[in-house]
């Protein structure tokens, strides 16, 4: 079972663009106060029927101009973002997560019936699935050598890596036959509370946190309207 922090019921929280228990004032107002409970039931919810998984592969890496050479495979993702993330790295994590089809069922369930409780339950799922990542990378962490280091986790989607990207790291990773997990036509991922992401192994300390320019959305994030950041 996860462990229920305050930290991801605020990120889930900011998903619904609700403001965190840290921010909300001491007047709260009851409609705050019940979506805070409401997401910790989510999240609870998820305990129950969520069956993550996560599986990752180290793969030797050579660099061409805006272009990453996965060596031993015959695939290469084509990104000046991904050649730049892995200037400083000779071998990658090819990494795939999934929470399972159980929460896509109940997610859409609950469309049917109660969109409010399906935007809360989406919005921890959302949260859930990267906290199965980071603790991946917590693990693979404790498997690197003294001057070794891990960069950002970067996704298909992010920056200008092409959400077909997904195909060549399902495929490696054998993710289908292992996780379950697979693309539609237009490279969504099948079950959508999943991930594929590559991390690079560096040779020196890198900053890992993830940055606006490197999103889709940031033209047109809420978030940054209102002058905030989404934390993820």
């Amino acid at each position: 079972l996860q462990v229920i922090t305050q930290v991801m019921i605020n990120e889930a929280l900011r998903y619904i663009g609700m403001p965190s228990k840290a921010k909300m004032v001491d007047q709260m107002e009851m409609a705050e106060l019940s979506m805070h409970h409401k997401v910790e039931e989510g999240f609870k919810y998820l305990n129950q029927i969520a069956s993550p998984r996560v599986i990752y592969q180290v793969v030797d890496i050579t660099l061409e101009k805006e272009k990453v050479i996965l060596e031993g495979t015959h695939c290469s993702i084509q990104s000046k973002d991904l050649e730049k993330l892995l200037a400083n790295s000779k071998r990658c994590v090819l990494m795939a997560a999934t929470l399972g089809m159980e929460v896509d069922k109940q997610i859409s369930l609950k469309q049917k019936v109660d969109m409010l409780e399906a935007v809360i339950l989406d919005a921890c799922a959302s949260v859930l699935i990267d906290k199965v990542c980071d603790e991946a990378e917590a693990d693979i962490i404790k498997t690197l050598k003294e001057n070794e280091f891990l960069t950002m986790r970067f996704s298909p989607g992010y920056g200008d890596v092409p959400l077909e990207a997904s195909s060549d790291l399902i495929n490696l990773l054998q993710g289908t036959k292992r996780i379950g997990l697979s693309l539609t036509r237009s490279y969504m991922l099948v079950p959508t509370k999943s991930v594929t992401a590559m991390i690079g192994i560096s040779n020196q300390k890198e900053n890992r946190q993830k940055s606006c320019g490197s999103c889709n959305l940031v033209k047109t994030c809420a978030y940054r309207k209102r002058g905030e950041q989404c934390g993820l």
